[in-house]
């Protein structure tokens, strides 16, 4: 920072820049001020003036002896990672030995590791410095080395080998062959290992690694319990009212197909009853949906077990809440109009790119805002909310309160006030079931990793309820929801 003079001192006074700038009165609130000091060293860097009264925010200045730059001196070595911050000492004009001291804390450049102020960060929140907590300092450590800290890569202690579904590898290794994004030669390995090793998700001492659970598990939500995604179409703007709702526990492909089924299910407006051959249309351009749902799925953050992506569908919206945030300095915008990629889970993104769902990198955000502005839709808008990142794609035409009508609605919403009442064990089951229609008993049991005797109880009590019903015979057919 250039050598500051008095008069540059009184325009930073009395510009009253309260988020950049922290006065105090003398060094006697030396701790307080290095607080705020570590704060804008995390936020957006800032100014510290001693010899300034805070109320009034009049120049008075403060005697400084060798006392006092040795105490400033000593206190700046309480920072951590050490940092090369030097103090300006700047004479009061008509105040003879009175100065003051100015300490300029820069920003920080992309993901760095916090600093700390005498073992504790701060951040700022608007004018007022605040403890960070654990939560967000967590999150910045990881940020600053995403290599070294990266969930997806991170072994798997509890996971083995028989917990991964060989069926789901060989659909996307057969899926991506068909694309032209995985050799033909993947075709002819034998193992789960082989097949692993092929995307990367063991570790270099054979561990499974959390994006193998996730990716390929049989039952994942039992390894990871933040492992789903919720579900839910509310009748009417708000969500006073719910006219369905579900829950998937299943792996990552297993939810992208729930979430296409269930927005399938619930945004289809009526086609033209004037054509030969009636067709239906989906609310949203499908392309547009598959890039929002591959979005939540693809760019999640892991590390909180207590957030989970969600879809709700409302009258006159759509909503995709995405645990996790924007790269530091980015904006949705930066990616729509500049298409690029920079994916936290970089294992994860790999593999469905290479299964051929991902169309191409980076084009996401791009191809959502265009098929929007080609159906004659409003524009798509994010939200940052604390913790999330919220996608909201409005409709051109609203969905009729009641999707089935008459007779379906009043069943449907029987159905799902029924679901409401269920254990979480019971309605875990009836959510598998709803997503995987035809699904056989043995089945259930292996994905929610339960006894087979438990299965048979719990499904009787399903089936008691009437939310559930066998179809087809006793050795090949299989469990529907109502």
């Amino acid at each position: 920072m250039k050598k500051l003079t008095i008069k540059d001192i009184e325009t930073i006074v009395h510009r009253d820049e309260s988020r950049v700038l922290e006065v105090k009165k003398t060094t006697g609130e030396i701790v307080a001020g290095m607080q705020s000091g570590c704060a804008f060293l995390n936020t957006e860097g800032g100014l510290l003036l001693f010899g300034i009264t805070p109320d009034s925010l009049r120049i008075i200045g403060q005697d400084v002896v060798d006392r006092t730059m040795q105490e400033i001196a000593r206190e700046m070595t309480k920072f951590s990672p050490a940092i090369e911050i030097t103090a300006q000492y700047i004479d009061v004009p008509d105040r003879p030995g009175k100065k003051i001291i100015a300490i300029w804390f820069p920003a920080p450049v992309g993901y760095t590791t916090p600093y700390t102020y005498d073992g504790r960060p701060f951040y700022k929140v608007e004018n007022t410095t605040k403890l960070m907590p654990r939560e967000m300092f967590d999150e910045r450590i990881r940020l600053s080395d995403p290599q070294k800290f990266s969930w997806e890569k991170t072994a798997c202690p509890v996971a083995a080998i028989k917990d991964i579904s060989a069926k789901a590898i060989d659909d996307v290794i057969a899926s991506g062959i068909n694309k032209g994004r995985i050799p033909r030669e993947a075709a002819s390995l034998k193992s789960r290992e082989a097949k692993l090793d092929h995307f990367k998700l063991r570790t270099d001492d054979g561990k499974l690694t959390n994006a193998a659970i996730v990716l390929f598990g049989k039952a994942p939500a039992k390894t990871f319990t933040h492992c789903k995604v919720r579900l839910a179409r509310f009748e009417g703007k708000d969500m006073d009212k719910f006219r369905d709702q579900t829950v998937c526990y299943g792996n990552l492909f297993e939810q992208y197909d729930a979430i296409i089924d269930f927005c399938k299910k619930h945004m289809f407006l009526a086609g033209d009853m004037d054509q030969q051959e009636r067709v239906d249309t989906l609310t949203l351009p499908f392309k547009a949906l598959r890039e929002a749902t591959l979005n939540i799925l693809v760019h999640r953050t892991w590390w909180s077990d207590s957030r989970t992506p969600s879809v709700a569908i409302f009258d006159d919206r759509i909503e995709f809440m995405n645990p996790g945030n924007f790269p530091h300095g980015t904006t949705a915008d930066d990616f729509r109009k500049r298409p690029h990629s920079e994916p936290i889970n970089e294992t994860i993104s790999d593999v469905f790119f290479k299964s051929g769902l991902m169309e191409a990198w980076g084009r996401g955000i791009p191809d959502i805002f265009g098929e929007c502005k080609a159906a004659g839709m409003p524009k798509p808008v994010f939200e940052i909310i604390p913790g999330f990142v919220c996608l909201i794609i409005r409709f051109k035409n609203q969905l009729t309160p009641y999707l089935n009508g008459g007779v379906n609605g009043g069943v449907n919403g029987g159905i799902n006030e029924g679901v409401n009442t269920l254990s979480e064990a019971l309605k875990q089951l009836y959510s598998e079931i709803q997503v995987n229609p035809g699904i056989r008993a043995n089945m259930l049991a292996e994905k929610l990793a339960r006894p087979l005797d438990t299965i048979d109880k719990q499904l009787a009590s399903l089936k008691k309820k009437g939310l559930i019903e066998h179809r087809g015979s006793a050795k090949t057919g299989g469990y529907y929801t109502k």
